[in-house]
């Protein structure tokens, strides 16, 4: 029992001393992730040839892989997660 108090006090602690911590960066906003993703070099490249940019532009499902900030930064970090929206642009730009 007095070990499961223990972590308790120490995970509090650590919780506190994380929110506080005066060097952590701060998260970047939601828009500016957007912003980060629109000027990325491979949304450029699919940005510019026409059938595309109306698939990025129209389709709801392409937002739905940057509805929020956990998705915007897993598009931004992660090269498979990218691949997957540019094959999903792909493909919907071949069906129309």
């Amino acid at each position: 029992m007095f070990i499961i108090g223990v972590l308790v006090v120490v995970a509090i602690v650590m919780e506190v001393f994380d929110r506080l911590n005066p060097f952590k960066k701060p998260e970047p906003s939601y828009q500016e992730l957007v912003d980060r993703i629109k000027a990325a070099a491979w949304y450029q490249e699919l940005y510019q040839e026409e059938r595309y940019r109306r698939v990025l532009e129209e389709d709801p499902h392409v937002v739905a892989f940057y509805s929020g900030p956990y998705e915007a930064k897993r598009l931004l970090e992660n090269e498979g997660y990218q691949l997957g929206l540019i094959d999903y642009v792909k493909e919907q730009a071949g069906r129309g």
